[in-house]
């Protein structure tokens, strides 16, 4: 397990589940500046992805 998200503050309201992504503190929190989620159509939640997903190195 890293530590590139443990010392940034969680966006309010945004929980992340990725354990992979430089943006999780590891508390189920995202810390990325801003998210984007796409694309722009879907008809259900399966269909989104978070396209500010950012793999641990």
């Amino acid at each position: 397990m890293s530590d590139y998200g443990k010392n940034k503050k969680p966006i309010n309201h945004v929980k992340c589940d990725v354990e992979n992504c430089i943006h999780n503190n590891h508390e189920c929190c995202c810390t990325a500046k801003e998210i984007k989620v796409g694309p722009q159509a879907a008809s259900c939640c399966s269909d989104t992805i978070c396209q500010s997903f950012e793999k641990q190195r």
